[in-house]
């Protein structure tokens, strides 16, 4: 046997030894998507991947995610490196939630613009949210901005009605959004057929928002709740 062909059967040997790996880690993991779905039919689990931590899997579902074991029994929020100091959960959640800003429909939205308006960014917020009116007194603090705002009632009937009220109000929308918000005014009832209410409302549950305010910069990543203006300037500048 010469050394070349010896040579050449042990590369072959050590090939088909990691595919072979890495057909039972596929297998795996592919594995325990198909008993998540079987025992959680009512979450929407869509892949399973390893992580850095030894017998740890990411389980994710729309923009979400949960960690679990290789039973599907025991599940975490969230894996934190205590080395590194990183929140490994929130970072993977915050590139799952990655939105496409520029397919948002603008057009529907309630513009403010400070400033100069060079730096975009969305808000989802309902009318009767204490957090949202929160986080108009932070971004009052903010210059330079264009806020494309999308009211959505989720807080009940009361929430609903203004944002009816707001889709069918004249004049300047912008002013009557700071003035609901910041001043308590309530808009003036009104039926005009607007879809606006609806439209938002489907738009925020497919962006996988599940409450507000939710806040959605120009460069795609996302921020859900009460943030204080430092934060949003960070984002603004991203």
């Amino acid at each position: 046997m010469s050394s070349r062909y010896f040579f050449k059967k042990i590369v072959f040997s050590t090939v088909l030894g990691l595919a072979a790996a890495g057909t039972c880690f596929a297998t795996e993991t592919d594995d325990l998507l198909i008993r998540l779905q079987k025992t959680y039919p009512n979450i929407p689990f869509s892949k399973v991947q390893t992580t850095e931590a030894p017998g740890i899997y990411e389980a994710v579902f729309g923009t979400d995610l949960l960690y679990t074991e290789i039973t599907g029994t025991y599940f975490f929020p969230t894996m934190f490196n205590m080395k590194q100091q990183r929140n490994i959960g929130d970072e993977r959640r915050a590139e799952l939630a990655v939105v496409d800003f520029a397919a948002l429909p603008l057009g529907d939205a309630i513009k403010i613009v400070t400033g100069d308006g060079s730096r975009h960014m969305a808000v989802f917020a309902d009318p009767n949210c204490s957090f949202c009116k929160k986080l108009e007194t932070e971004l009052v603090k903010i210059n330079n901005m264009t806020v494309f705002v999308y009211p959505v009632g989720i807080l009940g009937a009361d929430s609903l009605a203004k944002v009816e009220a707001l889709a069918c109000a004249k004049g300047d929308k912008g002013k009557l959004w700071l003035d609901v918000m910041n001043r308590g005014v309530v808009p003036q009832a009104g039926a005009c057929g607007s879809r606006l209410p609806e439209k938002n409302l489907e738009l925020f549950k497919k962006l996988g928002f599940q409450g507000t305010p939710a806040l959605v910069f120009k460069s795609g990543k996302v921020l859900k709740g009460y943030a204080e203006a430092a934060k949003i300037e960070s984002m603004l500048t991203k």
